[in-house]
């Protein structure tokens, strides 16, 4: 629990914000997070097995390629179908088009790809608006840590670099 609190009261003070979100992940090497980018600052701290991150900085925005695909959803007895709600809104969500199992094949020279591995015990800050595609051993448990981000000019660099990129 101090352990714990020290954490978070350290990175409040860093990131001059309160905690904002606690996620707790689990799983084997069958689990793969595809490639994205979070609105929050990122404290990630992995408790048991390997976490494998491939990170891309904000303004690789102008080379990463979006691909709209239909939008799936879980049912309560665990079978993966089309979300009908999302469908009849128009059915699709961009997302990066990229090979979720290999996230470094077909990229380009201008791409400046960080391969980051995090094993137990260790802690990895995560900026905002960075991309990250994130793979696992197995038996992986790990704990994250979101602070709000200020809307400065990291953000401001970040949505330049989406409105040119979307003007593509």
């Amino acid at each position: 629990k101090q352990w714990y609190q020290r954490r978070v009261r350290g990175s409040s003070k860093v990131f001059g914000t309160d905690l904002d979100a606690v996620n707790f992940w689990m799983g084997d090497g069958r689990a793969i997070t595809s490639l994205h980018k979070d609105p929050y600052e990122n404290v990630y701290s992995v408790v048991r097995g390997k976490k494998t991150f491939t990170l891309f900085p904000p303004c690789d925005r102008l080379h990463l390629k979006y691909k709209k695909y239909p939008a799936y959803r879980y049912d309560e007895g665990g079978a993966l179908n089309i979300d009908k709600d999302l469908e009849e809104a128009g059915g699709l969500v961009p997302w990066i088009d990229i090979d979720q199992h290999d996230p470094l094949s077909g990229m380009t020279e201008n791409l400046h790809p960080v391969v980051v591995e995090i094993e137990a015990g260790e802690t990895l800050y995560l900026p905002s608006y960075w991309f990250h595609h994130v793979a696992q051993s197995h038996a992986t448990i790990a704990v994250n840590y979101w602070y709000d981000i200020d809307y400065g000019p990291a953000y401001g660099l970040f949505r330049v670099c989406d409105e040119i990129a979307n003007k593509r």
